[in-house]
């Protein structure tokens, strides 16, 4: 199959693409292949990143198509038009139509229940290309599934999140629960760590602008979710890149989780990670 052009490259990207492959050789099995539930785009440019790298392999067959040889791959597409083009060229992915949080809710019993076809996987990147706040699943429920998921099959993984930078159109309740999830730890008298740090950092939350509500805010989330399945934080990095030449803002997240199980209480592992939310966000601009 000839290599498109993706369209909306950046070096910026690149550098977060780059990223992905580092933290996910942490988990990473060469003899199995990387197992990855993404939203690969008819281009297919991340999976042809990863199979370049060797972290899956595919040979091409005579209709054009890629019959994947090596890893998993499970990708998530809710435009019909776009999934028929995906189905073309991926022969043997495990392939859903529809957003992820719905398909997530609907395959809930089936899920708990045993069915393996989505996870475990090594990788979830959720690589979101429009307003968050308004899908119709709420991010905050797609992201305590994908722990619970995960944490049934006691797999540790990475998790990669990116999405704009949207204020003027997200919704309030859901920038309200972004003030919640931080207001939460510093009028907690245990999380005297985070409060120490944030008030070093940040003085109080309305002197947050918008990319630190919003990455310090998600991160939270995440880590709440994490640490309530028994998952630890062992690498994390976020970062903000676009904005220029007609590009969206973009945010990106990068966390890495060993699962623990009960040989850490869950207030300890979450008193340790939260910490986390508070690292330097890095703006690939710069």
């Amino acid at each position: 199959m000839a290599k498109q052009i993706y369209a909306n490259n950046s070096s910026q990207k690149d550098f977060i693409r780059r990223k992905w492959l580092e933290f996910v050789n942490e988990f990473y099995d060469d003899e199995q292949g990387l197992s990855v539930l993404t939203f690969p785009s008819e281009e297919l440019h991340e999976l042809t990143l990863y199979q370049e790298n060797g972290l899956i392999n595919w040979e091409e067959m005579e209709t054009g198509g890629l019959r994947i040889t090596k890893g998993k791959v499970v990708c998530f597409e809710k435009e019909s038009n776009k999934f028929k083009q995906i189905t073309t060229k991926l022969i043997n992915a495990k392939l859903m139509l529809g957003e992820l949080g719905s398909v997530l809710r609907s395959k809930y019993q089936a899920i708990m229940n045993g069915n393996t076809n989505i996870f475990p996987v090594d990788m979830v990147n959720l690589d979101f290309d429009g307003c968050i706040s308004k899908i119709n699943v709420p991010i905050s429920e797609t992201i305590e599934r994908i722990f619970q998921f995960q944490a049934r099959h006691q797999k540790s993984f990475s998790f990669f999140m990116t999405w704009p930078h949207t204020e003027a159109d997200d919704l309030e309740n859901y920038k309200q629960q972004l003030k919640n999830v931080i207001r939460d730890n510093l009028t907690d008298p245990s999380a005297t760590a985070f409060r120490d740090q944030f008030n070093a950092n940040f003085n109080s939350l309305t002197g947050l602008n918008y990319e630190q509500l919003s990455i310090i805010g998600m991160v939270k989330i995440v880590l709440r979710n994490s640490s309530q399945r028994k998952f630890k934080v062992t690498n994390s990095e976020m970062f903000t890149y676009g904005g220029k030449g007609g590009r969206k803002r973009m945010f990106s997240i990068l966390l890495n989780f060993q699962f623990v199980g009960e040989k850490i209480s869950q207030h300890q592992i979450y008193s340790e990670d939260v910490i986390n939310a508070l690292k330097g966000i890095e703006d690939l601009n710069a």
